[in-house]
């Protein structure tokens, strides 16, 4: 006897029920598929924005730079920056590197003043890392401003301030003097973060440190071509300070506890989800196995009558769960991908700003293959499961019951 074609017959002896238990498989599949597509846009996006905006895809800076906390320390400043970066510069993989200085003081506007968080930049080497800044007035930095700045909307309204505003930073130097500067804002800036517009100030590296009193940079920034690419980049620049023991260098992984955080959380939000569906899909399929042992009940005995064995049955019973679950999450993937397309056609998901961030977006669904094999395996586990509970009831079925059962 060939039990898996007759499991095939069996699952489409009842078509309504059979097509009830396939939608409820394929309507589980595509929320998972979509679901797990919304997350991982979502996070594609989260992980760009804070590369191009802030970290960079790998900081190179003095070894203890990275664990020391808030403060500027003159120890932990890098003389030399072009040595260093020369051979990072010139690989195929790298978009552009750049320095940074930052730190913290006073920024005023007449009689306001509020605490900024400064940060100096080479201009010309920062248009890779402003494509996540939204320019409200006037224009980046560039080369003809050097005693310009950009300031976040926060900062801005706290201020009063708008482009053509001369504002004062006051600092202290490494040596713990106190140095003030004026700067002329140039333009108002919107980042991701909305605690970040209200104490952003960007100044060209130069004038920052005019104000701190030094020549030396913070760190070096490295912008690869892809983000793909991380693995050849940290190798790239392992071998770029192999030569000094006082350089050390993080990855933009390890930096963005921010973003670690939001993976973590929206990643077991997910695996909740997932584990939701697979419940429904279970409960769904382990009534129409039950249903079907009911009404299947004289032939149960029959088979039984004529030598079928009790592990036979609940073998039957077993590849009936199994096809059912790879039809069924077949037609998931199916129904998941096309659902996904339309979204995205129609223009995607409007998603209104999360808490701490200054700005909705449009969200679109990204075919992952993760989501797919949630989605796909998910179902099969549950369907495989769900069949084993009717399948040990109908073998325990009475012969001599089952075959007088009408």
């Amino acid at each position: 006897m060939n039990i898996g074609r007759l499991a095939f017959r069996n699952i489409f002896r009842n078509k309504r029920r059979t097509a009830i238990t396939f939608m409820s498989i394929v309507a589980a599949s595509a929320a998972i598929i979509v679901f797990g597509g919304f997350i991982a846009f979502s996070f594609e996006g989260l992980r760009e924005t804070t590369i191009r905006t802030q970290l960079g895809h790998l900081q190179i800076a003095k070894k203890g730079y990275f664990d020391q906390g808030a403060g500027l320390s003159e120890s932990f400043l890098i003389a030399d920056p072009a040595r260093i970066e020369r051979d990072i510069r010139q690989s195929p993989l790298v978009n552009t590197t750049t320095w940074r200085l930052t730190g913290s003081g006073l920024i005023s506007s007449g009689e306001t003043s509020l605490s900024a968080r400064l940060v100096g930049i080479i201009p010309e080497r920062e248009e890779d890392f402003t494509a996540f800044e939204t320019i409200i007035a006037g224009t980046h930095l560039d080369q003809d401003t050097p005693e310009g700045c950009v300031i976040g909307t926060g900062l801005a309204k706290g201020l009063n301030a708008t482009e053509n505003t001369t504002l004062t930073i006051l600092g202290t130097t490494l040596n713990g003097m106190i140095n003030a500067l004026d700067c002329n804002v140039v333009g108002i800036v919107r980042t991701a973060s909305k605690d970040y517009d209200n104490v952003y100030v960007k100044v060209p590296l130069s004038l920052l440190q005019r104000l701190f009193d030094t020549t030396k940079v913070e760190k070096i920034l490295v912008l690869a071509n892809d983000t793909d690419q991380m693995p050849s980049i940290e190798k790239l620049a392992a071998q770029s300070i192999a030569g000094d023991p006082s350089l050390e260098y993080k990855s933009w992984l390890e930096l963005a506890e921010f973003y670690r955080g939001v993976v973590n959380l929206y990643t077991s939000i997910f695996k909740l989800a997932s584990i939701v569906l697979g419940i429904v899909i279970f409960l769904s399929i382990a009534n129409t196995m039950s249903m079907s042992a009911f009404e299947r009940f004289n032939e149960i005995g029959a088979l039984r009558a004529i030598g079928q064995t009790r592990a036979g049955i609940i073998k039957m019973f077993v590849y009936e769960g199994t096809l059912i679950g790879l039809i069924g999450s077949s037609l998931g993937l199916s129904a998941g991908t096309l659902l996904a397309w339309g979204i995205n056609l129609t223009g995607g998901i409007t998603v209104p700003a999360p808490p701490g961030m200054s700005t909705g977006y449009t969200a679109l669904i990204k075919l992952s293959p993760p989501a797919f094999l949630y989605s796909f395996f998910t179902a099969l586990l549950a369907s495989v499961l769900s069949s084993f509970y009717p399948a040990w009831l109908a073998s325990r079925i009475d012969i001599i019951r089952a075959l007088h059962h009408t």
